[in-house]
């Protein structure tokens, strides 16, 4: 079973490759970049727009419904506060069990 593709964990990876490498050809090929930026900001800049547009990006991406999750996350809370399922009734569970001498 394969589950759709969340678009909130998608957004950021995808907008920092594309971002950091769109800028580091822009410094390559626009000639004001190029001449006018000292050689830290040429490496760094790429960096700092990518890192900016990837959390631009992580915020406005839309939250991939999935309600499959719910039965699990209710579980695992359950599991977290110590609440068991309710268990089916056994005949004979009514008496307590007394340890044999």
């Amino acid at each position: 079973m394969s589950a759709p593709i969340e678009q909130k964990a998608v957004a950021s990876p995808v907008a920092t490759l594309v971002f950091g490498y769109l800028t580091g050809l822009l410094i390559q090929i626009i000639p004001w970049l190029k001449d006018n930026l000292t050689a830290d900001q040429k490496q760094n800049l790429p960096v700092v727009i990518a890192f900016f547009m990837a959390a631009v990006a992580g915020y406005f991406a839309p939250h991939t419904s999935r309600p499959d999750l719910a039965q699990t996350i209710e579980s695992v809370a359950d599991a977290a506060l110590g609440e068991q399922p309710p268990q089916p009734e056994t005949p004979g569970a009514d008496t307590p069990d007394v340890p044999h001498a």
